[in-house]
């Protein structure tokens, strides 16, 4: 259960509905998380924000995607690792593709550009920086912690709907 509680309809403006129908259509950010963020001025700039840096930009939305998702594994996000954009589905994202993202540089689905971009999301969780890719990487880094934090949707139950999850998942020290 979400540790803060969504919108309610008669709190939703035309712009706040509009956000959350376009997650539901895109599939990512998940309607979820943007019906807890626009409750608020600035979590309406967040998902306005967002959906500019996911969806716009030099760098083909499927290789954010998978970054975003790579990423997400590494911090054991539930929520975000089992987010699929539609978008990038039609852009030809497939379940295995994302089951070789925690093999890329073996994977014979991935082309240079892909493989050089994932690389890269892996060095970024060591400290590594770019321009659009280091923004994005950090953006997903550090909203895929704060939905963590949400509780949407837990790491293990993320595991039940997609086993392969843990091997990419970074270890996590006993708290």
């Amino acid at each position: 259960m979400p540790r803060l509680r969504y919108i309610e309809e008669s709190e939703q403006t035309a712009h706040t509905r509009e956000l959350i129908e376009s997650a539901r259509r895109t599939g990512a950010p998940d309607p979820r998380v943007v019906s807890l963020m626009t409750r608020s001025p600035l979590g309406i700039a967040w998902v306005e924000y967002w959906n500019k840096l996911l969806y716009h930009g030099v760098l083909p939305h499927k290789l954010k995607e998978m970054c975003r998702i790579k990423i997400s594994v590494a911090h054991q996000c539930g929520y975000c690792s089992t987010v699929r954009s539609t978008v990038a589905k039609a852009e030809g994202l497939t379940e295995d593709m994302i089951n070789d993202l925690f093999d890329h540089a073996g994977s014979k689905r991935f082309s240079e550009r892909e493989k050089a971009a994932l690389h890269y999301a892996d060095l970024f969780k060591q400290g590594e920086r770019s321009i659009e890719l280091g923004l994005f990487c950090a953006e997903v880094d550090g909203v895929g912690k704060f939905v963590k934090s949400l509780n949407v949707l837990s790491w293990e139950e993320a595991c039940e709907l997609n086993p392969k999850l843990n091997a990419g998942a970074t270890p996590v020290a006993a708290e």
